[in-house]
Parts: structure tokens; C-alpha cells; sequence
């Protein structure tokens, strides 16, 4: 809130001393200024008087409200005891008893939020008041002069004063030469407002189809456009303008348009604009707005760009197309395109431009299903690629069958390179999604699965080995949790693992809105967790085991192990867990005892998830085993060799190719096996 000064003068108005007719009020005058010294003029404002006992601080024994309004000077006026009353009577003030003061609070914004201005001893006027009890109070002092008034506005300037009188004219110029007569003309010329004359016979005239309003020029145009300077319409004819240079071409174009240019040699339409359009084409029915056509070798449209502006721009606009190629092949960066659509950077990259991808694709739709930077589509009835890219010393995917043993099969992407087939980064998304939805892959592959994401690693060809291959490698950094792979439901894996450590990770037993619960991995069929440590006993052979909190929320079913370390003792477990601890004994005070309790989990997910020590295998793997070599047995009894796509096994687990007949055998009998039942997620 701004802070504001105050300027208060007390002018006290002696009306009628007589003890009847005394009014209990008197008169208050102040300024209103703002922290500048500036008057507050023509100001709404909101006060708060108080009549204080003995001092500025003293006890209020009478206040009111008021509403005042400033004068152009910042000037207000008050009859103190004609507000509204919030404390006391003005009536009920006892004047004749020690000294009052008078305090002023003011809001400038002409509510309620006041500021204390502070409390000002009243002197001897207001006393008057007190004759209305029968004494008669001292003659009032004069208040002091109201301001001055400020100046008034200067007065306008005075009138011109006219005009002087006209000067001489000056000598005439020289005659000029009498210019040569012009044709006769016809008595009878009429003709219409800003059309041109033309000669309708030898001496006569009328309209012709050329109209000049001064802004606009037309042809055969009856209401000219202001925004046009010449404007052409052919009505039936079938091109409003025709270009020729040199001869005709030998193919002529019979379709109409708004501008027709044909060169046999050089260029149809030439367009040149500094910052807008060099040719502009519009059309609202189903032709084109710029049509070229090539009959030869030429180019249909030939667009230049020589500065910062764009060689060929294309709208389509909410329900048309941009650019569509019906026939032919289409090239960017290239004259000599071999697909559909062909984009090939220069062997020298241009600066900003080459240090891209040569093709680069941005989505906005809302809807999420049709969102796609680049879509690949392949025809369904047949096998295909929907994106295919290779890279350096990549593999291309026609030979994919005889390298990798995987088939000409459906890909929605395939990527081959030295590096990266396939590279994938989001910053809050995902960076690489694999999914397939249907079981009759397992028919295509040979595989007798479907695989959303399916890792494979290999030396091709003559390369040199590397030390280590990877089928899979995920790698996270940067976060405040980081998960490398992350699996929503069962993971099997038939080989060895490599861990620095391994836990469980559950819902806290005892708090499992807020925390996890981990423990270390123990090998056991039934879920065993393991607690131990060392305690000695007390003077009395007593000992105290504290478990964690959670412990019996976590276990059941408690076995223990007590054993004395350095003296012949016995220990025995005196009482058993109970809240979460339990007691040992010693027939010797002072026994040094290492324990150990081992509990089965009984949380809510080893409930639902009790681990099953021996089952069945699943039918399709009846007779294979997970590690065939360890067991003596041949490659081909691995279940590796059944799961992974299109491949057996030597003995010594490297890729045999299988044969065109055994991988067209062995898929018909994974189809009978699997159906095609279609894989549903929830």
C-alpha cells in the first residue's frame, strides 16, 4: 500500500454555548498528500477518528467512521461526532477530566484498510463542549487560513492577422510549336466510363474490351479488383494467356489454364519475385492451380531459388495434397532418381544442410495412433520391409536368409550396419518398441514364439571376431533410478548370470503404501530367508535377539541355530520369536553365542507365487533339454535350437543354416502346433 501524508488543521466552530442548545461535535480539516507532497486531489477517503484519555496512547473513549472527499487542493473537511459510531457516545465523553488527544486513521482508497496517521493533543476549543453541562468553556481559537488557491490556466493566443495582398504576375512563357492534326473523328463517339476506344470501322469508334479505372487495368473484365493491377478474363475460351517462344512444341497441351507458355526451345513461364511469389497458381476445382507439363527431355516446372527464398512451394491446405507423383520416379538431389522417391546428399555436404539425415520426419498429429515421424507400410498378403536401412558395411535385406538364417520374412524396420542396424533414443518416451501381435509368426520363422524385440549377435563373413558378442545390451545413466532392462512378468535364462549382487524387491510388508523391501537372493525350494549374528550373555546367562521389525510380517515357520564360541557351554533358545525377537540361554553367565533363524516368506506376493520345485516340461519342448552339451547330448536337442528363429546348432552352439525344405517342413509343423491364435494384451 502506498504511504501518505497528512496535513490536518484544527478548526474548532463555537455554535451556541448556551448549555441546551451546545452541539457534541466539532470541526476537523486536513490535507491529503502522497509520499511526494503531492495533494491527493478529487480523492474518495475512508477515516477513522478516535477521542483517546491522557495520553496518545490512552484508552478510546469514543470513535467513529467517515467518508470525505478532497477538493482540488487535496483539501477535506469532518464534523467529528456526525459519523458513524464504532466505540462510545460523543455524548457520553467526559471533557472535564484530564487531557484528550485526537487520533486520525485514513484508507486513501475510500475503505476500511486504515493507516495511523498517529494522535494529536486536543487543546482548548473542543472543552467548549463541556459548557453544555453548565460551565462555560474558554472562547474558541480561530483555526488556521485554508490554502491558497493555485493559479489558473494561461488564456488562448491571440488571432492571426490577414493575409497580405497578392504579389505582380510574372511574364508568360513562350509559345510552344503547333503539334500535327490529328484523323478526323466521328460525330457520333460514345462510350462507356474507363473503357478504351477502339476503331470499329475507318472513321468510327466504341468500347473495346480494355478497361482503366486508374488503379486497375482489365481485359474483357467487367468490375475491376483494387487488388489487381491487370486482370484478364478469357470466359469460354480455353487459356486466358498463351506464351509462345519460337515455334510450338510438337506435343501440344489442350488443357485450359489461366497462363499456357510453350517453347519448343526455351522456357513455358518464367516467375521471378524479390520477396513473394514468382508464379502464383490458384485453383478451387479438381485441376491444378500451376500445371508443367514435360513432353520431352525438359522439365515440367522448373523452380530456382538465388537467395534465402524457396525454389517450389507447395500447399495442399486442409483437405488437399501438397505434392502428389502419379507416374515415374522422383528425385531429390539427383537426376537420375531409381525408386519412387530417391533422396541423395552431394558428395561435398552442404553446410547446415548435409549434416543432417537426408530424410527427416515430424509429427503433430493429436491422436495418437496416426503420430509417425516416417511410416513404413508393406503390402499384408505379401512378405516385405516397411523401413529398410543400411549403413556402412551393412547387410542388405534380401541377403538377410543366408547370413542370419532368419528368412525374407515381414519387418516392420530393418536396420544393418557396422555400428548401430538400429538406434533408438527418447528423452521422457521410449526409445525402441518391439511387439508382435500374433502366434503365427512361430509358422514364418521356424522359431515356434513371437518376439516383440529379438537380439542376435554373429561375425559375418571374414571380419575379424570381437572378444565379447551382444545379443542384447541395454545400458541407463543420468536418472535418479536406472534400469538397464526392466521385465513386467516372468524372465528365463537358460545360461549362466553374472551379477554384483541380486535381491528380491517387494511392497514393504509392514508399510506397503510408502517403502520396498529388499533381501539378498538365498538358493532354497521354499523361499528361505536367512538371519544371523553373535551376542553375549548377560550375569544371568540371558541374551536378547532383536530382529528387524518386519520380520514376522516377512516369515514363518522358524528354525534356529545356536553355537557357543570360547567355553564349554550350553546355549538353548528360551523363548522363541515373539514381537519380533527372541531369547537365548546359557547354563554360564558371560557365554559369547553365534545364532542363526532361518524363516519361509508368507508376504502376500510369495503367497500367490510359491515356488514350484519340479514341473513338467511344456509339450513343444518334451525330449530337448536347456543345457544339451552338459548332458552329452547333440545341439539339436537344445531347446536353444527350437527357440531361437530358423537355425539349429552345431555341437559346439555355432548357426547351422537350415535348409529351404527343412525350414518349409519344420514351419508347417510349428503352425499345426501353434495355431494362429492372436496374442492379447491387457
Amino acid at each position: 500500500m502506498k504511504k501518505f501524508l497528512l496535513n490536518a488543521a484544527l478548526a474548532f466552530t463555537m455554535i451556541n454555548m448556551s448549555y441546551a442548545q451546545a452541539p457534541k461535535l466539532f470541526n476537523y480539516q486536513g490535507v491529503a498528500r502522497n509520499t511526494s507532497g503531492v495533494a491527493l486531489a478529487n480523492q474518495s477517503l475512508g477515516l477513522k477518528i478516535s477521542i483517546l484519555e491522557g495520553s496518545a496512547s490512552g484508552t478510546v473513549v469514543y470513535a467513529e467512521t467517515q467518508q470525505a472527499t478532497t477538493n482540488a487542493f487535496g483539501l477535506y473537511n469532518l464534523s467529528i461526532g456526525n459519523g458513524t459510531a464504532v466505540t462510545g457516545t460523543m455524548a457520553g465523553v467526559d471533557w472535564a477530566t484530564g487531557d484528550k488527544y485526537i487520533k486520525v486513521e485514513i484508507d486513501p482508497s475510500g475503505g476500511t484498510t486504515y493507516t495511523s496517521l498517529g494522535a494529536t493533543q486536543l487543546l482548548s476549543v473542543p472543552f467548549a463542549l463541556y459548557a453544555a453541562s453548565g460551565t462555560p468553556g474558554p472562547q474558541g481559537i480561530t483555526g488556521p487560513a485554508g490554502p491558497q488557491g493555485a493559479t489558473g490556466p494561461q488564456g488562448p493566443a491571440g488571432l492571426s492577422g490577414a493575409t497580405g495582398a497578392q504579389g505582380p504576375q510574372g511574364p508568360g512563357g513562350a509559345t510552344g510549336a503547333t503539334g500535327l492534326q490529328g484523323p478526323a473523328g466521328s460525330a457520333n463517339v460514345s462510350g462507356a466510363t474507363n473503357t478504351l476506344m477502339k476503331f470499329t470501322g475507318a472513321t468510327t469508334g466504341g468500347n473495346s474490351q480494355l478497361t482503366d479505372d486508374g488503379t486497375s487495368v482489365g481485359l474483357n473484365v467487367g468490375t475491376l479488383s483494387p487488388n489487381v493491377k491487370l486482370q484478364v478474363n478469357a470466359t469460354g475460351i480455353s487459356n486466358t494467356m498463351r506464351g509462345l517462344l519460337g515455334t510450338a512444341p510438337a506435343t501440344s497441351i489442350a488443357t485450359s489454364g489461366s497462363i499456357y507458355g510453350e517453347s519448343a526451345t526455351g522456357i513455358g513461364v518464367i516467375g521471378v519475385s524479390g520477396t513473394q511469389n514468382g508464379v502464383y497458381g490458384l485453383s478451387t476445382g479438381t485441376l491444378g492451380g500451376t500445371v508443367g507439363v514435360a513432353t520431352g527431355t525438359g522439365n515440367g516446372i522448373w523452380g530456382v531459388a538465388t537467395g534465402a527464398g524457396i525454389a517450389g512451394f507447395f500447399d495442399g491446405g486442409v483437405t488437399g495434397r501438397g505434392i502428389i507423383v502419379s507416374t515415374g520416379a522422383s528425385g531429390f538431389g539427383t537426376t537420375t532418381p531409381t525408386s519412387r522417391l530417391t533422396v541423395m546428399q552431394p558428395a561435398t555436404p552442404v553446410p547446415a544442410i548435409d549434416t543432417f539425415p537426408a530424410i527427416t520426419g515430424y509429427s503433430y498429429t493429436a491422436q495418437g495412433c496416426l503420430k509417425g515421424g516416417v511410416y513404413g507400410n508393406y503390402n499384408g498378403s505379401n512378405y516385405g520391409t516397411g523401413i529398410q536401412g543400411i549403413g556402412y558395411n551393412g547387410v542388405n535385406n534380401q541377403d538377410v536368409n543366408s547370413i542370419f538364417t532368419t528368412g525374407n520374412q515381414d519387418i516392420g524396420v530393418y536396420g544393418s550396419a557396422n555400428t548401430a542396424g538400429v538406434e533408438g533414443a527418447s528423452v521422457n518416451g521410449i526409445g525402441v518398441v518391439g511387439y508382435n501381435k500374433n502366434a503365427s509368426f512361430a509358422a514364418t520363422t521356424g522359431g515356434g514364439n513371437a518376439y516383440g524385440v529379438y537380439g542376435y549377435a554373429n561375425t559375418i563373413g571374414g571380419a575379424t571376431a570381437p572378444t565379447t558378442r551382444y545379443g542384447v545390451y541395454g545400458y541407463a545413466v543420468g536418472a535418479t533410478t536406472n534400469y538397464a532392462g526392466y521385465f513386467s512378468g516372468n524372465v528365463q535364462v537358460t545360461g549362466s548370470i553374472s551379477k554384483g549382487s541380486g535381491t528380491f524387491k517387494i511392497d514393504h510388508p509392514v508399510d506397503p503404501e510408502n517403502k520396498y523391501l529388499y533381501h539378498s537372493f538365498v538358493e532354497s525350494p521354499d523361499m528361505m530367508n536367512i538371519y544371523n549374528g553373535n551376542i553375549t550373555t548377560d550375569a544371568n546367562g540371558y541374551a536378547t535377539v532383536k530382529l528387524p521389525a518386519y520380520f514376522q510380517a516377512l516369515n514363518k515357520e522358524f528354525r534356529y541355530q545356536l553355537t557357543v564360541i570360547g567355553a564349554f557351554a550350553q546355549a538353548i533358545v528360551s523363548e522363541e520369536v515373539n514381537a519380533d525377537k527372541f531369547v537365548i540361554q546359557t547354563n554360564q553367565p558371560n557365554i559369547k553365542v553365534s545364532w542363526q533363524v532361518t524363516g519361509i516368506r508368507h508376504d502376500k506376493y510369495a503367497e500367490a507365487h510359491r515356488v514350484v520345485a519340479e514341473v513338467e516340461k511344456e509339450p513343444e519342448f518334451k525330449g530337448k533339454y536347456l543345457h544339451a552339451a552338459e548332458w552329452g547330448k547333440p545341439a539339436d536337442k537344445s531347446i536353444d535350437a527350437v527357440t531361437r528363429p530358423k537355425e539349429t546348432l552345431n555341437s559346439d552352439k555355432t548357426a547351422i543354416p537350415a535348409t529351404k525344405t527343412g525350414q518349409q517342413t519344420e514351419s508347417k509343423a510349428r503352425a499345426n502346433t501353434t495355431g494362429g491364435a492372436e496374442l492379447k494384451t491387457k
